[in-house]
């Protein structure tokens, strides 16, 4: 049984999910599984996920929260890590100094900080920037973005999971149900590199516009992504 399995939920990432898949089997340490949680694509992905030998389930396009509950439930691992698909994997050493720093601080829930692997100059000044915040934060009112968590199954299961609701910040509203029951850090492994696609595909100041609004609205309840028609995964394509 592997001490952790790796969750990604994937809608029509087949332009970075190869990517991704290439990071976690260049690890020195192999006590993990992968697992797919596919919500319909069109394209190559599901495809892609069998070729690196992941484990594939598959549900309705309904959110991450969804795709990440529908991958955890046939996960054997004693952790998890969800994973978005356009992040990357740092170096070959990256899952065991993440475990073993997990553990060693006894950890119930963790985060990442990030550094960007592509983009333009502000991109990787925003995600700079990004870091500072979490760290200032992160006593006093944490923010724990989805695409790096790592926490223990026991409480993932204990809590039932993200809330599936199709709206923003269900990752923060996840860390506030989790930090009850275990103790919250971001791990000092890393810096994790993360995409800046999000900035690219819908442009740096509607994407800025989008986190201050609904990190704004957090007192009063999440925003649903149709509120400002955000896309989630990859592109459409056809069958």
């Amino acid at each position: 049984m592997p001490k952790l399995s790796i969750v990604i939920p994937t809608y029509n990432e087949e332009e970075y999910l190869p990517g991704l898949l290439e990071s976690i089997a260049a690890q020195n340490w192999r006590n993990y599984e992968v697992i797919v949680s596919d919500a319909g694509s069109t394209d190559a992905t599901q495809r892609i996920a069998r070729e690196f030998g992941a484990v594939l389930v598959t549900g309705p396009k309904l959110g991450p929260g969804f795709g990440r509950n529908r991958g955890a439930e046939v996960a054997q691992g004693e952790l998890l890590l969800f994973l978005d698909a356009d992040v990357r994997l740092p170096g070959p050493d990256f899952l065991k100094n993440a475990v073993d720093e997990f553990e060693g601080r006894g950890l119930g829930i963790a985060g990442f900080y990030i550094r960007a692997w592509d983009g333009r100059p502000v991109h990787r000044l925003l995600y700079r920037l990004g870091n500072m915040f979490f760290s200032l934060t992160k006593r006093v009112d944490p923010h724990l973005p989805g695409w790096a968590i790592l926490v223990r199954r026991s409480l993932h299961e204990a809590v039932h999971g993200f809330d599936e609701t199709p709206a923003f910040r269900e990752d923060h509203e996840y860390l506030s149900r989790v930090r009850r029951l275990g103790k919250f850090d971001f791990l000092k492994t890393g810096p994790i590199l993360v995409s800046s696609r999000r900035f690219v595909q819908d442009g740096t100041v509607r994407t800025l516009w989008i986190y201050l609004v609904t990190e704004l609205a957090r007192p009063f309840g999440r925003i649903p992504y149709t509120r400002f028609n955000y896309r989630l995964g990859g592109r459409e394509r056809s069958k």
